[in-house]
């Protein structure tokens, strides 16, 4: 090989390296400053304690020789200990998790386009010290009989689920909204009682599919939240359903060993906080964000 075609070939291949590396690092560099330091912050929180006696033994010695700090202002530095502690597959060499369910786990409204709270969970949970892989079967406008339906029809989403460790849904908002385009000309709190009848059925049928596939994941089904407040300022019973098909999936949920029950109504109550996307619908990144450090604080 003549000395130009070899400088072509290690110049080619250079070329090729930063692209690859720039495009495994692109969703990184498309959070903004603040975003990437929230979600440092939360990784932070997360270290294993191994990793975390080192780091204290550090700040010991530190203490040493700066002195006795204000009570006061330490306090003020602690990070959140809901946080601080190893998670129980932290040990495992590979972690599967598969996450199914309707736009809120496609990450829908998620202005940084990089997969809402199961792209903010998976940069986040890297920092353990275990090989943790993401599949994301999201799809926007899942009721539960569709998601019922592609546990039966579609086989990359079976594999995935027979294979999965730890498993998250999010499922039931377009089962309401359903409701309410149907009935939107006599809206009536008894159609959504009725078809609330019908959706535990469906949830039941899911975790029955579920656990017909893979007996041994942990499974995490994220609660509801009042997006439709924004659009139906009108329903103030809209709350009531809410907290009632919440009711409903907990006791489902609470009928299997290995399931959780994750609650995110809460977290969309402060009105002055802009949570929402532009359709105000779907959670905006910091919407998402605090659905990501929820489930966080359930794995466990």
């Amino acid at each position: 090989m003549t000395k130009k075609k070899w400088l072509i070939l290690v110049s080619s291949i250079l070329i090729i390296t930063i692209a690859v590396f720039t495009i495994l690092q692109l969703p990184y560099f498309q959070l903004s400053s603040e975003q990437r330091e929230r979600e440092e912050a939360l990784r932070e929180q997360i270290i294993p304690e191994p990793a975390k006696e080192e780091k204290e033994e550090t700040e010991e010695s530190s203490e040493d020789v700066m002195g006795d700090v204000d009570e006061q202002e330490s306090e003020s530095i602690v990070i959140d200990e809901s946080l601080q502690h190893s998670f129980e597959f932290a040990a495992e060499e590979n972690i599967d998790i598969v996450a199914l369910g309707d736009s809120l786990t496609q990450g829908v409204g998620d202005d940084t386009n990089q997969g809402g709270y199961v792209g903010i969970l998976d940069r986040t949970l890297q920092v353990l010290d275990t090989n943790i892989h993401f599949d994301n079967f999201g799809k926007r406008g899942n009721r539960s009989d569709q998601l019922l339906h592609r546990l039966d029809k579609d086989p990359e989403l079976i594999k995935a689920v027979e294979e999965a460790d730890i498993i998250l849904i999010t499922i039931g908002a377009n089962d309401i909204m359903r409701v309410l385009k149907e009935n939107i000309m006599d809206l009536d709190i008894s159609h959504f009682n009725e078809e609330q009848v019908h959706y535990e059925e469906r949830l039941s049928h899911i975790f029955d599919k579920i656990r017909a596939l893979n007996s041994d994941a942990s499974i995490y089904l994220l609660g509801v939240f009042n997006p439709f407040k924004n659009y139906f300022e009108d329903i103030p019973e809209l709350n009531m359903i809410i907290q009632d098909w919440n009711a409903a999936s907990r006791e489902i949920v609470n009928q299997d060993e290995n399931s959780t029950f994750v609650p995110i109504e809460d977290l969309f109550d402060d009105t002055a906080a802009n949570l929402f996307s532009d359709d105000n619908f779907h959670p905006n990144y910091d919407g998402y964000y605090l659905i990501a450090e929820r489930i966080l604080e359930y794995f466990n």
